[in-house]
């Protein structure tokens, strides 16, 4: 899932002066208390499920989007003006894709008589992961920044389990605040980053590219997150070494909570 939000946001929220650097704040939100060794534990064993990969470009060529992509449509989630004049911005991509899993360890209500993949994969996938990420730190704080707009009980309803977990991601639903649908394509759906009117917070350019991809008799789960951003503008959260790595982390956590949830405990998370 992308997160990011900046410094002087943060300290609005939190009571942290304008110093403080975004990543400073989201150290203080992540759960360092964990030792850190665990951290490394964590995301060694979750990179025995997952792989994932980065570019910021520049100065990397640019990492283009999934090839395997079952979104009928192809291309790119990235808006005309950013493609049309890249040398006008800076583009962080992360991409975590999971290990196969067989169409047999999926739940059964997935799966069609004949083994093929039947409906509602989608829908359950996306809404295991988004409750996972609606109690994680930076959520949490997303879900108190919302006090300025015309409905924050609406607002704040977005990121509550019993409507992620009945929400249908078709395009237009708003889910855990700031994440709008634009668009269904195949076994994926595309997130915009899209706080809604009377926000008073930053607004960061940036979309999701969720779900999965069909290959023979095996799914692959896969989370992308984009960000984009002037040359002249702040650096996204995914430009920052720590950031990145604390972001990868939870990305790849969620991917294998929400294959957890579709293959009733199959798959087992860590």
């Amino acid at each position: 899932m992308g997160f990011s939000i900046s410094s002087s946001a943060l300290g609005a929220a939190t009571g942290v002066k304008g110093g403080a650097t975004t990543i400073r704040v989201l150290l203080a939100l992540a759960p360092v208390a964990l030792p850190t060794a665990y951290l490394m534990y964590l995301k060694r064993s979750l990179a025995r499920r997952t792989v994932a990969s980065a570019r910021i470009s520049p100065p990397d060529p640019p990492l283009p989007a999934s090839a395997t992509s079952s979104r009928s449509g192809g291309g790119d989630v990235l808006p005309s003006e950013v493609q049309t004049a890249p040398e006008e911005f800076v583009v962080a991509r992360e991409r975590v894709v999971s290990a196969p899993v067989p169409i047999a360890e999926l739940r059964p209500e997935f799966v069609a008589a004949d083994g093929t993949l039947d409906g509602g994969l989608l829908e359950a996938y996306l809404g295991a992961t988004m409750r996972a990420f609606s109690w994680t730190p930076q959520a949490l704080l997303m879900a108190r920044m919302g006090g300025s707009l015309a409905d924050p009980e609406g607002y704040r309803r977005t990121f509550d389990s019993a409507y992620l977990g009945s929400c249908a991601f078709e395009v237009g639903d708003r889910v855990c605040g700031v994440y709008v649908v634009r668009a269904r394509d195949g076994g994926r759906v595309v997130l915009d980053l899209s706080p809604p009117a009377g926000w008073k917070g930053p607004v960061v350019t940036g979309a999701l590219d969720v779900g999965f991809d069909l290959d023979g008799d095996e799914v692959r789960f896969v989370n992308e997150t984009v960000m984009w951003r002037k040359k002249e503008a702040k650096p996204t959260l995914l430009e920052g070494k720590v950031g990145r790595w604390l972001h990868t982390l939870m990305a790849s956590w969620l991917v294998v909570k929400g294959i957890e949830v579709v293959t009733g405990g199959k798959v087992k998370s860590s």
